[in-house]
């Protein structure tokens, strides 16, 4: 299993120590922490667990694609499982993806479910930690476009640390994987997608996922158009590697939700296409949901007055968060939503 961090060392040895502390047997998984800067107190006690976690240490490696990527090259298992520096995995995390991968040789991507912990630690309530009844799946052949839209909605990509995914499937796009600074959860969906195999979301947590003060930079409107800039790039790396498979669908919608968002946030992006406007709305129309007329009316005000509207859509979206609980107390001063990389690696 494949551990990365960037700039950020504060809760890495708990993420470390979790993986340390898993039920399966230990002879059954190694343990690879990739990393981007040097702490000498916290790679003293990495140099101690040399016997069980190898660590690379490589300041070239700006991106958490490129980490990614040479975790996934180094790896020797057949199955790859990932951990971001400051999640951590639940004990029996290992123990029960082995044995559904095991179990069903047709798997290829397996997603598990979230608790929700602040920085100490404690456990929190929020959209990763609702309860789910039965799992998702899309069946190892053909194109289920309904399960894939439900896929999508319930957290089937997000998250790198709910993510184990056989090893050769990725492996011909780890040059593709490289150039992502965010947004590499998608990637690695798309990948598992593209080709035949059983994709499912699991009903269980199995990791915790930690928010906190320091995962993300201010909003300003640079960082914005950043970000907005990042996902239209790397939406367009997706649709390379879908075209012609059953992921194509899937990617076309990201693609174009990643188009109409930067749109918005950005009063100086260009308009969408009515291609990706029609893409964006996909899993509406499937749906046949009204939705997505919400985002049509944005756009509408977008044209109106560009700068008025990036403020207020970026508001609305920062008070949809704290409705549904993705902050915590304690959040830095200008009260910063999940979802903005810190500069040259993504927090989640």
């Amino acid at each position: 299993m494949i551990i990365t961090a960037h700039d950020r060392t504060r809760f890495l040895r708990q993420a470390v120590e979790s993986v340390l502390a898993q039920t399966i047997v230990p002879a059954e998984f190694e343990i690879l922490v990739v990393k981007f800067v040097r702490d000498p107190e916290l790679d003293s006690w990495l140099e101690g667990q040399r016997a069980r976690v190898r660590t690379i240490t490589d300041e070239t490696l700006p991106r958490l694609g490129q980490k990614l990527a040479l975790g996934i090259r180094l790896a020797h298992g057949e199955v790859v499982c990932f951990l971001e520096d400051d999640d951590r995995y639940l004990p029996d995390k290992l123990s029960t993806i082995a044995e559904r991968f095991r179990a069903d040789p047709s798997l290829v991507y397996y997603r598990n479910r979230n608790l929700c912990i602040d920085a100490s630690g404690r456990p929190l309530i929020g959209p990763y930690a609702r309860a789910a009844n039965r799992e998702l799946t899309i069946p190892p052949k053909g194109r289920d476009d309904l399960a894939t839209v439900d896929f999508i909605r319930h957290y089937g990509a997000e998250g790198n640390s709910s993510i184990a995914l056989r090893r050769a499937r990725v492996l011909s796009n780890l040059d593709q994987l490289s150039r992502f600074s965010t947004s590499t959860d998608w990637l690695l969906f798309v990948t598992a997608l593209s080709g035949e195999g059983t994709l499912v979301v699991g009903t269980r947590p199995l990791s915790e996922y930690r928010l906190h003060p320091s995962f993300s930079q201010g909003p300003t409107p640079g960082s914005r158009r950043l970000l907005g800039r990042e996902i239209v790039d790397t939406s367009e790396i997706l649709l390379e590697i879908a075209r012609g498979t059953r992921a194509e669908r899937a990617a076309r919608f990201l693609r174009g939700r990643g188009s109409v968002n930067f749109y918005l946030i950005d009063p100086d992006s260009p308009r969408p296409s009515l291609e990706k406007l029609r893409d964006a709305a996909w899993p509406a129309w499937l749906r046949r949901e009204p939705g997505f007329a919400i985002q049509i009316g944005w756009c509408g005000l977008r044209w109106l007055a560009p700068h008025a509207t990036a403020r207020a859509y970026w508001g609305y979206h920062q008070r949809d968060a704290d409705r549904q609980g993705w902050r915590v107390g304690g959040a830095d001063a200008q009260g910063t939503p999940e979802g903005l990389p810190a500069p040259g690696d993504s927090p989640r």
